[in-house]
């Protein structure tokens, strides 16, 4: 099964509801919004140039939430850490796009290894951020290992969702169902 970029029209549904979902995910989950997870998707199923300014819509979404509705301090140092997110979530968007073309297709495989090397690299970005910026403790296996599930349920969350609003999923349910002659 391979997931695949779709129409005009359902990349505008799809965008919608990553827009959607970055919202009702800021307002829930505040400082662990799935940013790989996101960028993986976005590589996945849009040309690169829409997927990144989506991507960009998104960090701005989740920033505008947490600034305007859940209070995140306004000081130079949040503005930072801030910044580096959004940075971090378009060369994440990279790193899942350059796997998902060296490895020619959008199988289940090459979305896994994409979303694992982009979650790794958002995670190694951030903590190099945080070096500068302060907060290296909350980089601790146990904090990561939070923040991979939380990302590995949104990739396959929305992962589903997406071959539903493509068909995807129902051209394979179609061809498993189907007599073999």
């Amino acid at each position: 099964m391979q997931i695949r970029q779709s129409s005009s029209s359902v990349q505008n549904i799809w965008a919608g509801v990553l827009a959607t979902s970055s919202v009702l995910g800021s307002l829930a989950l505040a400082c662990i919004f799935p940013f790989a997870a996101i960028a993986t998707l976005l590589a996945a199923t849009l040309p690169f140039r829409k997927a990144a300014v989506w991507m960009g819509a998104v960090w701005f979404a989740n920033q505008l939430v947490g600034y305007l509705i859940l209070g995140y301090p306004q000081t130079a140092n949040s503005f930072g850490h801030g910044l580096a997110m959004g940075a971090t979530a378009i060369a994440t968007l990279f790193v899942a796009k350059t796997i998902l073309d060296i490895r020619g297709d959008r199988s289940l495989l090459s979305l896994g290894l994409s979303f694992v090397a982009g979650f790794i690299a958002y995670e190694a970005l951030l903590l190099a951020a945080a070096t500068v910026l302060g907060g290296v403790e909350n980089f601790s296996p146990a904090i990561v290992w939070m923040i991979a599930q939380n990302d590995m349920l949104w990739f396959a969350g929305l992962g589903l969702l997406y071959m539903v609003l493509d068909g995807t999923i129902f051209e394979r349910i179609g061809k498993s169902a189907s007599p073999q002659g």
